[in-house]
């Protein structure tokens, strides 16, 4: 069977599996690269609540923001890899705000903490 199949049966069952929020597109090549999941929404805290029900079905998760080179919008994601060890990125995009992301000229990249998607998930504690 073409390992591009493969994959693409591990991240079907992962999804099957798990009732994860709504799925934009899959990412698979054949190589080392992880697959790639977007998940549709553009506002903040749902963003944070989908990435956190994703983070939930992974092990070793991580989490980063980075700002798009025109610095209009924001992809927030966490990488980590399914239980039978297959590597995912799974990510969205938000507006950029100067008061959500102070320290993000366009074009970075910054690690972050996980538990800041739980602070995000709050509607009442993001600003608009």
């Amino acid at each position: 069977m073409n390992r591009v199949m493969v994959l693409l049966d591990a991240i079907r069952d992962h999804l099957d599996l798990h009732n994860l929020p709504r799925v934009v597109s899959v990412g698979v090549r054949d190589g080392a690269d992880p697959i790639t999941v977007q998940l549709a929404g553009s506002h903040l805290p749902d963003v944070a609540r989908d990435l956190l029900a994703w983070a939930g079905s992974l092990d070793g998760v991580t989490a980063s923001i980075w700002r798009v080179p025109s610095g209009n919008s924001v992809h927030v994601d966490i990488q980590g890899r399914t239980p039978c060890g297959l590597p995912v990125v799974v990510y969205s995009g938000v507006p950029f705000s100067e008061d959500l992301f102070p320290d993000l000229p366009a074009g970075a990249r910054q690690e972050m903490p996980v538990f800041v998607l739980r602070g995000w998930a709050k509607p009442e504690e993001v600003a608009a």
